[in-house]
């Protein structure tokens, strides 16, 4: 946990499924992320929440935690979002056991997911059976609050993607003290059920969006691009469900969207809405 007692959350990954440059393709594009460097490289998405609870755990979350210079030995809880091949990989939760880690954990990791990504889990433990009793596999249900282990509350809210994906609402501390995360991807336009609930919650202290689509206006079905981010956001601020501290931020991004780093900051700035980049740290 942060020293301050503030709640911090560490976005890994800030690309869709092929990273930004994507390795097999030399458009204009990734051709110019991999001139400007910096927030322009992109691995895939995931995050850290505070020491103890990560979101997703796809095939870059490695390398992440090298970079970043951080540990997931205090994780006690995984959460997945859906499952798709970028935000799961589950030959990658064997290094939770011997001899991939040398300092096992006594219990065993909570992993909370829809019935798609228990099933991926499940196959996987019929190869490792050693990894059966380092992980407790735990079923998300649409609209259920769950209560994790260190007492924190997450509603899997339905997101318009894959079969059963969600987003997450996260809440941790009590009272004055209470922080609430949206982990609002992989989605496009919020359907009007999960709206209704953050409108019913607690106030958002943290939302991430996708933005998948960047400048190209797509519909917003699966995904959003800058107008739907736009869109959404002011959805949330007029159903009253920010907190005076919000932080809005904008996420998830493609190649095939057509906007870099610095393009997208600046569509984004009138509107009040951050750009995520590799390794940022959000702390409300």
């Amino acid at each position: 946990m942060p020293l301050n007692g503030d709640m911090e959350l560490q976005i890994l990954g800030t690309a869709a499924a092929e990273g930004w440059p994507a390795p097999f393709c030399e458009c204009r594009y990734c051709e110019a992320a991999r001139r400007r460097g910096g927030p322009n490289i992109r691995m895939r998405s995931g995050a850290l929440l505070d020491d103890d609870i990560k979101i997703d755990y796809g095939a870059d979350t490695v390398a992440q935690m090298q970079r970043a210079g951080r540990s997931l030995a205090k994780v006690r809880t995984l959460l997945f979002t859906h499952q798709h091949s970028d935000h799961i990989i589950p030959p990658e939760l064997e290094l939770v056991v011997q001899p991939f880690t040398q300092t096992p954990a006594t219990q065993p990791l909570a992993v909370y997911g829809n019935a798609q990504v228990l099933a991926l889990l499940r196959e996987q433990l019929q190869k490792s059976p050693r990894m059966a009793k380092a992980l407790d596999l735990r079923t998300f249900t649409a609209m259920k609050p769950v209560t994790l282990p260190g007492g924190d509350t997450v509603l899997p809210l339905p997101a318009d993607h894959a079969e059963g994906a969600f987003v997450l609402r996260i809440s941790r501390g009590k009272g004055r003290a209470r922080r609430t995360v949206f982990y609002g991807h992989d989605s496009g336009l919020y359907p009007g059920e999960t709206l209704n609930a953050l409108t019913r919650g607690p106030k958002l202290d943290v939302v991430l969006f996708d933005c998948t689509n960047g400048g190209n206006d797509l519909g917003n079905r699966g995904h959003m691009g800058v107008n739907g981010v736009v869109r959404m956001a002011k959805e949330l601020r007029k159903r009253g469900t920010l907190s005076a501290r919000a932080r809005l931020v904008a996420t998830h991004f493609s190649h095939n969207g057509g906007l870099l780093h610095e393009e997208l900051v600046q569509r984004f700035l009138p509107h009040g809405i951050e750009v995520a980049f590799d390794g940022m740290t959000v702390a409300v």
